[in-house]
């Protein structure tokens, strides 16, 4: 069981404001700081520091809080042990582009059990990150860019990353520049999006950004960005799973930007997780 303080920890190390933790923690902030520098003479590393008025978490902070993750992924595994029957549940995360249109044949196979049951939080790389921290989930399959020095992941797939268009458009089936794109309107998902964080990432790396678009849409579900675009001249980008959803959908490609995505499995601890993943995928082709 982890020690109170280090709850304490957890807490900072999330609002890194030491009056807002002293609240969420119904204690003072001269008791937050005694927590804090426990910790610290105990495992003789400075955890956090100001640059300034802003407080900044160390690289030391970094690892013990994916030490505590781990930690706390183990416990849970335990308390489940504790209570095992001959059913098998599993938490399971999924970013969007992946829920709605990649691990749904997966699912199916898995629940196809009849002692299988699961639980599948379909949301953007953030939430999904913050729920793997606070022992919510199992594991989580996650498209795109992430901190990999912070959460232990391996490879699930890779797959094309791909502009997407109504089949009429003049764009169909075509190789662009990014230049004759970036006179499109386009329609992005919303913030800590995967999708979004990769392309964001691949049109900085040329010098531009999503604002050097004629406009920018955002929308939080694929479902709504690829009726607007079938139906408008709009364009998004995507993952090429997204674009074999409608036959009203095209594809074409950005010249010098070829991308293929990583679909990752992310967790807080392999020796926990592995075995679920496993579990989950055991009928996989």
């Amino acid at each position: 069981m982890l020690d109170y303080r280090t709850d304490t920890f957890l807490t900072l190390y999330e609002e890194m404001n030491y009056r807002r933790t002293a609240e969420k923690r119904n204690m003072t902030q001269p008791g937050v700081t005694q927590h804090i520098q426990y910790l610290e003479n105990f495992y003789g590393v400075k955890l956090f520091v100001y640059n300034g008025r802003q407080l900044i978490r160390t690289r030391q902070a970094e690892l013990l809080k994916r030490h505590f993750d781990s930690v706390l992924a183990e416990e849970n595994s335990l308390k489940e042990s504790f209570a095992r029957t001959d059913r098998v549940k599993l938490r399971v995360g999924a970013t969007k582009t992946i829920g709605e249109y990649v691990i749904v044949p997966a699912v199916r196979r898995f629940l196809s059990k009849e002692n299988h049951s699961l639980d599948l939080t379909v949301d953007n790389t953030r939430t999904l990150l913050a729920m793997l921290s606070h022992g919510e989930l199992d594991f989580a399959v996650i498209e795109g860019v992430f901190d990999k020095e912070q959460y232990p992941h391996h490879l699930f797939k890779k797959e094309r990353f791909l502009g997407i268009c109504g089949c009429r458009h003049p764009f169909a089936g075509r190789v662009i520049t990014l230049e004759e794109a970036l006179r499109e309107r386009l329609i992005v998902r919303e913030q800590g999006s995967g999708t979004r964080m990769l392309l964001q990432q691949a049109v900085a790396d040329r010098g531009y950004t999503l604002d050097s678009f004629r406009s920018c849409t955002s929308v939080s579900n694929f479902s709504v960005i690829c009726e607007l675009v079938a139906g408008s001249d709009a364009i998004t980008f995507a993952y090429e799973p997204v674009a074999c959803c409608r036959e009203d959908l095209a594809t074409f490609s950005v010249k010098d930007m070829q991308i293929r995505g990583e679909f990752n499995f992310v967790y807080a601890n392999a020796g926990v997780a592995g075995p679920k993943i496993a579990c989950f995928l055991s009928d996989e082709d």
